[in-house]
């Protein structure tokens, strides 16, 4: 009943005792079942004070005969105060010594070796930012957790926090580079059951644009429901290539904004981030631009930057913001004089453009209406019945309906404006503006 009423205290030095009569703990083990109390304190040396006044507690008692001899011995032992129990008068042998029932004094050994064999390994790699993994240290939380229960110690800290922030700590005074846990470059994953050092990279992610100088060119693979491709060529397909040169194991295409697969991209490119996954080791920027290079002349790519996911989220939602520019030839079905075809110029300048969705794409996308503008028309004629037009719009807004009024669903268009039919033969995109 006695031992009941001090565990269920909340008072930390009968804790901390009543721990110590069942189990030999090391100074980091023992500061870490209250590792959530005294701010700038380590384990270490939060489990040093305890034990410190736990052997002063156990002197107090064993003077008011609150507490027998034999029970004071086990538990200065336990807390590996030999030398402490034999200076207050208690009978022990100084060459005994209880290894730590959680750890079995490994802790500091762990920190010491696997820190100095991580901070070798960076030195020899040349990264900057790096996180600690630790894995197979299940023996050990076990039996941490099976005293938190017995104790009801609600201020613990586990075993793995501690080894991958003491370690991190340590490797980062030696090599000088930093834990980052939002992006490293290479996380190292240390096995406690083998001792053994995996190295882990998470997803790379380039930055860049790419060119489109061919027509029928999607950017995801295409397969019908035949299982047939119906395009010969998708930039999916260079990014494929890359994997399989690369022995990288998954990618995936973040693109801003999609255009049809009959349209070039020239100009200034689109931006576009590729993501490889499951790596196993960093891979070299102008490296993976000259792989992409070299799968064909109609896409073309130049990779910028590494980014995060934060930037490809900025990427896609610019995608909706952005302002481009095309390149367009227009066919009309009766002969426009020039003075008419300029009348597109005033018309559609700063105009809001109101589109339903096109009927080419109503199969996949729900009927809704859409709103964007267009803040500049030019045109030239090349003969009476065709002409170039650049558009300077919103992203997002549907180009060839644009020009061709899509019967009507896209208020106004080229076609409202010439009062004739006027059908885009040709699209180019010419410029993408940066929305990051």
């Amino acid at each position: 009943m006695k031992r009941e009423r001090i565990v269920e205290s909340d008072k930390i030095l009968d804790k901390a005792i009543e721990i110590l009569k069942s189990y030999p703990l090391c100074d980091r083990c023992m500061g870490r079942l209250f590792g959530y109390l005294g701010k700038g304190m380590s384990n270490l040396e939060r489990g040093r004070a305890l034990k410190t006044v736990v052997v002063l507690e156990v002197h107090r008692r064993l003077q008011l005969k609150e507490l027998d001899a034999e029970t004071a011995k086990t538990i200065l032992l336990n807390a590996q105060r030999a030398e402490d129990a034999k200076s207050i008068g208690l009978d022990v042998d100084l060459v005994e010594h209880r290894p730590c029932h959680i750890c079995g004094d490994m802790v500091e050994k762990w920190i010491e070796d696997y820190a100095n064999r991580i901070a070798s390994k960076i030195s020899g790699m040349g990264i900057r930012t790096f996180i600690v993994g630790i894995t197979s240290a299940q023996e050990y939380v076990s039996r941490e957790e099976a005293i938190a229960r017995e104790f009801d110690l609600r201020y613990r800290e586990s075993i793995k926090r501690e080894l991958k922030r003491e370690i991190g700590k340590k490797v980062s005074m030696l090599s000088g580079a930093t834990p980052d846990f939002e992006e490293p470059e290479v996380t190292f994953v240390i096995d406690l059951s083998k001792g053994d050092i995996s190295l882990s990279y998470p997803s790379t992610i380039l930055y860049g644009f790419y060119w489109k100088y061919g027509r029928m060119i999607s950017q995801n693979i295409w397969i019908t429901k035949r299982g047939e491709r119906k395009y010969p060529l998708a930039i999916e397909d260079v990014v494929r290539y890359v994997c399989e040169r690369l022995n990288i194991n998954g990618y995936q295409l973040h693109i801003a904004g999609r255009e049809d697969v009959d349209v070039r991209v020239l100009g200034s490119g689109r931006p576009i981030a590729i993501e490889f996954k499951t790596l196993g080791r960093s891979i070299d920027l102008d490296h993976v631009e000259s792989i992409l290079n070299s799968y064909t002349p109609l896409l073309q790519f130049r990779m910028v930057m590494r980014v995060n996911r934060g930037f490809v989220a900025r990427i896609k939602e610019g995608a909706r913001f952005s302002r481009k520019i095309y390149r367009a030839i227009v066919y009309v079905s009766s002969p426009i004089p020039r003075e008419r075809l300029e009348t597109l110029e005033q018309e559609f300048k700063d105009r809001v453009i109101e589109q339903r969705t096109p009927l080419r794409v109503l199969k996949r996308k729900k009927d809704s209406i859409r709103k964007r503008k267009v803040y500049r028309v030019k045109v030239v004629q090349l003969s009476p019945q065709l002409f170039e037009a650049l558009i300077n719009c919103d992203g997002g807004l549907y180009v060839k309906e644009l020009i061709s009024g899509d019967n009507g669903r896209t208020r106004p268009s080229f076609s409202d404006v010439l009062g004739c039919e006027a059908r885009c033969l040709m699209l180019d995109v010419l410029y993408v503006h940066e929305y990051i």
